[in-house]
């Protein structure tokens, strides 16, 4: 029954492509055409974001840098460096504190891939014009350039969660969007944000199912490799066992390596304090969760 219910949702993506896509990507509704305000000091906003986002173990003063940062993003709709902030901020503002919150962690996460598309816009005139031509992302981003991965990054990461979280359909439907993005940073940049893309990647494989490209080995290949640029970053270590670990019912690893982060100084990478602190608080969530897991 459940393999029917797979085929049935996959020929329904063949047949109605975009149907399960789930929302209407920036270049679709015409957003992203102001011009600049040259009368408002975006560098002002911008270090007023930066100030509360320093503070961000609080999700309040998150919202605060949001709020500074769009007003300057509102500025200078093409300022790269504004719209990352804003991508990756409501990113982990959902990732970080909305967890259990369905609807609000959706309508945020949502927010973070919107932020990132207008990111890779301004990163890429030519994936702009692509896109807006009727193109397809598993083609268009084959032309943004190195400057231009941080956009990508912080985009995907933020639609496959927003997918994920939407369901399998939605999930499937932007399974090759996220999944040519991040190849497009493992190929520029694979040590973006502490190994980032090898990371993904390692969810990835772990995550899909066979039919759909999953493979355990990779898996753990792309976990080994980004725990080798940044072993000190925690988040892979929880993204492992929650995604390989459950999927091969390893249970041994799975209480190793989040005791292993349980374990690690909060400041070990000091300047992702907050965000070490939230992968604490997920491992802390996972091992609450053992009995059901496995």
């Amino acid at each position: 029954m459940f393999e029917k219910r797979v085929a049935l949702v996959m020929t329904m993506a063949i047949l109605l492509p975009g149907g399960c896509a789930g929302r209407k990507a920036v270049w679709k509704d015409g957003e992203g055409d102001t011009t600049t305000q040259a009368t408002v000091d975006v560098a002002a906003l911008v270090a007023k974001g930066d100030e509360s986002w320093g503070k961000r173990s609080d999700p309040q003063a998150i919202r605060t840098a949001l709020a500074e940062w769009e007003k300057a993003a509102n500025a200078d709709p093409k300022n790269l460096d504004v719209l990352v902030k804003l991508t990756r901020g409501y990113y982990f503002l959902a990732d970080g504190y909305l967890r259990d919150k369905d609807k609000e962690y959706l309508d945020t996460m949502d927010k973070a891939v919107k932020w990132g598309e207008k990111a890779m816009v301004a990163a890429s005139p030519e994936f702009d014009a692509k896109m807006r031509d009727g193109g397809k992302i598993p083609d268009a981003v084959k032309v943004v350039p190195k400057e231009g991965v941080p956009a990508m990054y912080w985009y995907a990461s933020a639609l496959g969660k927003w997918a994920k979280k939407k369901g399998f359909a939605v999930l499937l439907g932007q399974k090759d969007n996220v999944k040519a993005t991040m190849d497009r940073c493992l190929e520029l940049e694979p040590d973006y944000f502490y190994g980032g893309p090898h990371r993904y990647f390692g969810a990835f494989y772990a995550v899909a199912p066979a039919f759909a490209g999953g493979d355990l080995e990779k898996s753990k290949v792309h976990f080994n490799k980004s725990l080798e640029i940044a072993p000190s970053y925690v988040g892979t270590k929880v993204l492992w066992a929650a995604e390989l670990s459950t999927k091969e019912q390893d249970e041994d690893t799975f209480e190793k390596l989040l005791n292993e982060v349980l374990a690690a100084p909060d400041d070990s990478i000091p300047e992702l304090r907050p965000e070490i602190m939230v992968e604490k608080a997920k491992a802390k969530e996972l091992l609450a969760q053992q009995g059901d897991l496995f």
